[in-house]
């Protein structure tokens, strides 16, 4: 029986540590700070349907606290930007593999990161990474709570062998978070559909800015994805056709009006709400690096990374900055 090692308590992290208890299934939630001693000494807050309820997880506050073994199966459950110093923590720690010294970067490892840095950090040290995209309504804003804004199913993985390909784990991995309460679709080339997951996620940045102006942030939505098409057709990057493709029924997956979740507010507003560090690089800065190394322009996610960037330097909440800022900044000539 697999058991699970979640690297990272937050939404994402500690919202399948409590499907994973209420499934009965093995699992270990591995953070840090208050939020895990919290978790730890009281049990997690979860709140689903507006209802909350304290969940008994299994967790551990340090890595040294977890003594792994063959058929544990790691999950990074941490945002983007802190995959490589998580990977290069866990990748060298001891593991008993039935009686033979070995390491964690024996065992596989499933990634559920924005972007697509996580997978290239992993597989850096990780023979067998398996690669995620996860839609979900999962927030964190207060210590030892987490809230679902799902209605139906919790939420809806996308999993595949990295960077392609499929994996023994595969179908067990499957199997488990579908009874854990998720939607899960199995694919030989989940690097096409975390390419698809970007270019909705490229917007995220835009839920932290100010402004009233409706036409002013589709306008820009609009170009950032279609910059980020671009950059991809210039790195010959595929993009998977989610509606065409989906096999899953989505039906069950949506969001409860009665959950207390506020529509709007994604990873990326989350952040700068708590005051920790934005992903913005690993979203928007991929497509301003893809454009550099490929000559394509990529004014407004240059833009809309500036703005976030700086804001996120000075710990700057929601609402701070401006649309306008980002349009006034995407206009300038380009520096050559």
């Amino acid at each position: 029986m697999t058991r699970y090692i979640i690297i990272g308590a937050g939404a994402v992290g500690a919202m399948l540590a409590a499907q994973l208890t209420g499934a009965g299934i093995d699992h270990v939630l591995v953070g840090r700070g208050e939020h895990i001693r919290r978790i730890r000494e009281a049990g997690l807050r979860y709140v689903r349907h507006g209802e909350p309820r304290t969940v008994r997880v299994s967790t551990a506050a340090d890595p040294d606290e977890v003594d792994l073994r063959g058929g544990d199966l790691l999950v990074l459950a941490t945002k983007v930007q802190d995959a490589e110093a998580a990977v290069r923590t866990w990748a060298w720690r001891p593991v008993d593999l039935d009686g033979r010294p070995g390491a964690a970067a024996e065992l596989p490892l499933l990634t559920l990161q924005n972007g697509l840095d996580a997978d290239r950090i992993a597989l850096r040290r990780f023979a067998r990474v398996l690669g995620g995209t996860i839609l979900t309504s999962a927030h964190y804003h207060n210590v030892g709570e987490v809230r679902s804004g799902a209605s139906g199913a919790v939420g809806v993985l996308t999993v595949g062998g990295a960077p392609r390909g499929t994996d023994p784990a595969l179908e067990g991995v499957a199997a488990d978070l579908r009874r854990a309460g998720y939607i899960v679709q199995l694919t030989d080339d989940v690097t096409r559909w975390k390419a698809a997951k970007l270019l909705h996620s490229v917007r995220n940045g835009l839920e932290v800015l100010a402004g009233d102006d409706d036409d002013e942030r589709s306008a820009l939505g609009h170009r950032l994805v279609a910059e980020a098409r671009a950059v991809f057709e210039a790195a010959g990057l595929a993009i998977a056709d989610t509606a065409a493709e989906r096999t899953e029924d989505l039906s069950t997956f949506g969001i409860d009006p009665n959950s207390g979740v506020v529509p709007g507010r994604q990873s990326t507003w989350q952040s700068f709400a708590r005051g920790v560090p934005s992903e913005a690089d690993f979203l928007n800065g991929e497509i301003v690096l893809l454009g550099r190394l490929h000559g394509v322009p990529t004014p407004v996610n240059a833009a809309l990374q500036r703005v976030l960037g700086e804001a996120d330097a000075r710990r700057l909440p929601p609402g701070t900055r401006t649309l306008r800022e980002v349009t006034e900044l995407a206009a300038l000539p380009a520096r050559t």
